[in-house]
Order: C-alpha cells, then structure tokens, then sequence
C-alpha cells in the first residue's frame, strides 16, 4: 500500500504499466542512472569507472552506459557476451571476480579480454594456462566496517599471502598487474577505503622492492548513495 507522498512521486507512465501488469516488476529510470554514472565520475577524477553488470544486467542499461563511456566488470561468459553485443570493445571489460571456470577464462581471453583477478595459486595456474600474457591483479582481503553486505571472507588474502602470489605470479606467463579490494556492498564508512588503500600500499611497495611495478590498484564497488554518504560524514 502506497502512502499519497510515495503515489506522488511515482512517474505517470509507471503508474499506467502497473494497472496493465499482472505481477511486481521494477521500473528503472534511465535519467537517474545517467545521473549517478555522471556524479561518481565527477566525484572521482582520473578514476576508470567499470559498472559491474551483476548489479542490473538489462541491456538498456548497459547500452546506455556503454554510450556514456563506462567500462564494465563481468562474472561470467554470458555478462561478457551481453556487453560484447552492445559495442563494448575487449579492452575495457575486465573480472574481478578471484575464482573463474576455465571455460570462463578460455572464452574471454579468446574474446581479447586482460584484465583477470586472483586470490589463490590454484587460480595463477588456470590464468597462465588459459590466459596467457595476460595482465592479473590479486584480491586483498579488507576491514568491510560500515557496510550492509559484509564480503570480507568471502574473497581475498592477507597482505604477506598477496605479495607470495604477486612474486609467483611473475614467474609465470602472466603479468602481476595490480591489486583490487572490497569494502562491501553499500558502505557508508569512507575510512574503510583509506584504511583498505594504505594496506594495499604495503603490498604494491613490497613486490616493488622484489622487482615488480604493478600499474592498477582496483578500489572495488559497495559505494552508498550521496545522501546516505552525506548523512554520514555529517556526523563526524
């Protein structure tokens, strides 16, 4: 039951489909989708934004993003397929996601994809067995305070087991790239990130004393809406 303040906010056309449909759906407007692309580029100058197709994958989307210049994370063949099919070119899809099939890895470096993460050595030998030359980056396990949707021991490593994978990593045909993270899903503490990025610091300046430049350093999704950003910060 909607209240007359929440009626009044919904769309006039949205209100027509929903006398014709059936069952619940969502109605996503684009306007607003352009709207939040384009603040957290301005919000983030110099940072490549990839959309992660896991969180809406409706082609609509993705063609109107694709067209405002987003690149795009992918978990499997059939998101890299449906960013492939809007125009995307290989070069700015990348998988962040630590643990692939081969038949993944297989298809999307036959498709041109590089960029690839990991966590584990498992995961080193399937990238270098099927993703040749490739250019890998290693999940580093992160604090996830403030966050609705925890994923902290869900993926990821300790800063002296990331720099042992980075250092194997280079002996094989592959190339240590970076490091990525993730504070979690919906994260309204921004002292998770400075936090997550000065422990990725450890290790980027670690691996280079061993010989190794990374050149990326992934900071991951989980960022909330401005107001409840903005309704934090004004409480510290």
């Amino acid at each position: 039951m909607l209240s007359d303040d929440s009626k009044q906010r919904i769309p006039a056309r949205v209100e027509s489909l929903a006398r014709v449909r059936k069952t619940p759906f969502l109605a996503m407007e684009k306007k607003l989708v352009q709207s939040r692309f384009t603040q957290l580029c301005e919000a983030m100058p110099g940072v490549r934004v990839f959309y992660a197709i896991k969180a809406n994958s409706h082609k609509r989307i993705v063609q109107l993003l694709q067209a405002s210049g987003a690149a795009f994370e992918v978990a499997s063949e059939e998101e890299m397929n449906l960013v492939l099919s809007c125009g995307t070119v290989a070069k700015d899809i990348i998988t962040s996601n630590p643990l692939k099939s081969e038949a993944f890895i297989k298809a999307a470096h036959r498709a041109g994809v590089e960029y690839f993460a990991f966590d584990s050595h498992a995961e080193i030998e399937k990238l270098a067995k099927h993703a040749p030359g490739s250019k890998v980056y290693v999940r580093l396990v992160v604090p996830n305070e403030g966050s609705q949707w925890p994923l902290s021991k869900k993926f990821g490593v300790e800063t002296e087991v990331a720099i042992e994978l980075l250092e194997y990593a280079a002996s094989k045909p592959i190339v240590p790239y970076g490091i990525t993270f993730h504070v979690g899903s919906q994260c309204t503490n921004e002292i998770s990130w400075m936090n997550a990025i000065k422990k990725a610091k450890l290790v980027w300046e670690a691996v280079r004393g061993k010989g190794i430049e990374l050149k990326m350093l992934n900071i991951g999704g989980g960022f909330p809406r401005l107001t409840d950003w903005g309704r934090r910060s004004e409480k510290h």
